[in-house]
């Protein structure tokens, strides 16, 4: 009878071990040990391991979920991974009620930890060598949960990890167990500078921008989406409220604000979008979308007093799947390599005369040229400043296209200098702007003549011409007059 119940045990530990290995799950396996015990049943005195290996990728082919350590060829091995270990508080594995009690389990069931494992009922580990050991354990339940992945990775699904386990060979218990949780990129997000073409970027200018975040493998099931968040984090120059944002898609879904999604402010400048459970069953269904994309409108603020200009925004995203897999609380952006960064440049007006001497006191007005090049366009938005000056430099401005021109046309002359009616045109691209820096900034000459060059070339007019023309008509007068008396006196003779 007692072997017959041993027999029992050791069917339904294997079964439970086969088991454990298919939930290892999700993207997990538990994988190894060291050498296989010949022991028949659970010495619950003898303490055991479990090693975590932190594996980058999905699945590997050449891996096999029975708890053994294995060469996996071709794996890369992660470090800075942390995981948590706890303990299940009354789960007794030498008992063949307790295994059938561990076989239940479920990761999303209840898990009651014993407090008294570890410090204050978890032990914590991070990789290094792309392994970490926890020691000296008591055959038991453990449940393992990443806490912490690599830059650009996502989190493994937990693991529930029987200690003991079966052997392959099903002749004995290993206490030693192996597991490599797997953890898959999750993708940079992409962030693009979207602002129409003509818009003239200054202080109080709105600014587009695209988000672009991948979605992860997933489905409608197991790992179907029970979280997805976006958050627009402007690093420099740039504020965001809850009415900035515009458009919430993926594929050809546009998602309606308050049904699929909320927004709400996390900060003074930062802006979150959340999926409801109705977006989150619209994107869980979704199996051909590669990526969701926000559209983010802000407001240029805070950049007329900085010397050197950049207006920088920033974005990051966190999801879960139903079965734990999730990219970390912090959902960090993965790349800085974007489009969202814009540089903002200065100008600084030269006023000469013919000869080259510089001027003084003369006003102008710099802002966006209308279309074709003859006078800046109407309106208050595409105007940086009237009345500049000489003095100071005008700006900060963001870069225009090619296609678009920035010009300074001159409102007052200096001194007795006559007004310069033409407009002075000229480009200030991306090139230029970086370029044209607080200390270095693009200069634009303005040419004026004086007035006297004018004058002295108009008609004789006003009271000395009128003088001027009665003298020259008496003069003619006495000449004729002349004339006649010297003509009368020739006839007499």
């Amino acid at each position: 009878m007692g072997h017959q119940k041993i027999r029992s045990l050791r069917v339904l530990a294997l079964g439970l071990s086969l088991a454990l290995a298919m939930i290892g799950i999700f993207t997990w396996a538990p994988l190894g040990h060291a050498d296989p015990s010949t022991d028949t049943v659970v010495d619950k005195s003898k303490k055991g391991s479990i090693t975590v290996y932190s594996v980058e990728g999905g699945t590997i082919a050449s891996a096999k979920s029975d708890g053994t350590e294995q060469t996996l060829s071709g794996a890369t091995y992660l470090d800075g991974s942390t995981f948590k270990l706890t303990k299940h508080s009354t789960i007794d594995v030498s008992t063949l009620e307790g295994m059938k009690q561990a076989k239940e389990l479920t990761l999303t069931g209840s898990f009651t930890e014993d407090t008294s494992f570890g410090n204050s009922g978890s032990m914590t580990g991070t990789t290094s060598g792309g392994k970490y050991k926890f020691d000296n354990l008591n055959p038991g339940v453990y449940k393992l949960v990443q806490t912490k992945a690599p830059k650009g990775k996502q989190l493994a699904a937990p693991a529930i990890v029987v200690l003991p386990l079966t052997n392959p060979q099903g002749t004995g218990f290993m206490y030693d167990i192996h597991v490599y949780p797997k953890n898959a990129a999750i993708g940079s997000i992409k962030k693009v500078n979207i602002t129409p073409e003509g818009t003239l970027l200054k202080e109080g200018a709105k600014m587009t921008f695209k988000i672009s975040v991948p979605i992860p493998k997933h489905d409608n099931g197991k790992k179907k989406f029970t979280e997805f968040t976006i958050t627009d984090k402007p690093v420099s120059g740039l504020v965001m409220d809850t009415d900035g944002i515009i458009e919430v898609k993926f594929g050809t879904t546009t998602l309606t604000k308050n049904d699929d999604y909320t927004v709400a402010t996390t900060s003074s400048t930062n802006v979150k979008v959340t999926l409801t459970n109705a977006g989150l069953n619209k994107l869980s269904a979704d199996s051909s979308s590669t990526e969701l994309t926000v559209k983010v409108q802000g407001t240029i603020t805070g950049i007329a007093s900085a010397s050197n200009v950049t207006v920088k925004n920033s974005a990051s995203y966190t999801y879960k799947l139903a079965d734990g897999t999730n990219n970390g609380s912090d959902g960090d952006e993965t790349s800085g390599d974007d489009d969202s960064k814009t540089t903002f440049g200065y100008i600084k007006i030269k006023n000469v005369s013919d000869d080259g001497t510089e001027l003084n006191n003369g006003e102008f007005t710099v802002g966006k040229c209308n279309a074709t090049g003859t006078d800046i366009e109407a309106g208050d938005a595409n105007v940086v400043q009237s009345k500049a000056t000489t003095a100071a430099n005008v700006g900060p401005i963001g870069p225009l296209a090619n296609t678009v021109k920035l010009c300074v046309k001159q409102t007052k002359a200096p001194g007795d200098y006559a007004l310069n009616s033409q407009v002075t045109s000229f480009e200030f691209s991306d090139a230029v702007a970086k370029a044209a820096t607080a200390s270095s900034p693009k200069e634009i000459t303005i040419t004026n003549t004086k007035a006297s060059d004018f004058l002295s070339k108009l008609p004789l007019t006003g009271g000395p011409g009128v003088i001027a023309f009665l003298v020259g008509g008496a003069l003619l007068l006495i000449a004729a007059v002349a004339t006649m008396v010297r003509k009368r006196r020739q006839d007499q003779e």
